[in-house]
């Protein structure tokens, strides 16, 4: 089926484009707004929440078409402090961790709310052979660290770095907290199914402990 430039402008083609943008929104909104109550992403229509997360997230997950866009798009729709930060996901065979949250040099130049993030993904990793909830719960986990670094001037994460290299309470701690701090932006039932330093029964408290979850 072809279509003619002027077609491309009539009121009844403008009119089907708009209102299905506006059933898109919608459905991102809906399931945004509820993710405080979704136990299960991988009930939804993959497909469907991915064109319309990137309806509402246009530029700040990059690439597209990779492996865990959908994950990464899902766990940002928890965190609304980095709606207007870009996050790359870089895939590299030679890093020590499946996963990890890297701070972008260039963010020395950039206000804070502009800062860029790197999600770096080892390829073949067990990050490829999760479900997509276990997967949200693990991007979600690295994104309260970029929250935490958005907190932070460029000069402050050199303190930081040194401290999570060199001590290992600091970083057991750390990661702990952001394990919190995710259960707290709406990833409670994701972690039920994939903790990630807290121990399952840490996670079960905490969420009790929350009242946000009805559990």
């Amino acid at each position: 089926m072809s279509c003619s430039r002027n077609s491309l402008f009539s009121p009844a083609y403008l009119s089907i484009s708009l209102g299905l943008l506006a059933f898109s929104l919608q459905l991102s909104s809906e399931v945004l707004a509820q993710q405080h109550q979704v136990k299960d992403y991988t009930l939804y229509d993959k497909q469907t929440i991915l064109d319309s997360l990137r309806l509402l997230y246009p530029k700040q997950v990059t690439p597209s078409e990779v492996l865990h866009e959908l994950p990464a798009l899902l766990a940002l729709g928890h965190y609304p402090q980095l709606a207007n930060n870009s996050i790359k996901i870089k895939y590299k065979k030679n890093v020590r961790y499946p996963i990890t949250a890297s701070y972008a040099f260039t963010n020395v130049f950039r206000f804070r709310k502009k800062h860029k993030y790197i999600l770096l993904i080892k390829p073949g990793s067990f990050v490829d052979r999760i479900n997509l909830n276990q997967q949200v719960a693990l991007i979600g986990h690295e994104m309260a660290h970029f929250v935490y670094y958005r907190k932070r001037p460029a000069i402050g994460m050199i303190p930081w770095a040194f401290s999570y290299v060199f001590s290992k309470k600091f970083r057991r701690n750390f990661e702990r907290e952001a394990d919190y701090f995710a259960i707290d932006q709406g990833l409670g039932w994701q972690y039920l199914e994939m903790s990630i330093y807290l121990s399952k029964t840490e996670v079960v408290d905490y969420i009790r402990k929350t009242g946000l979850y009805g559990y």
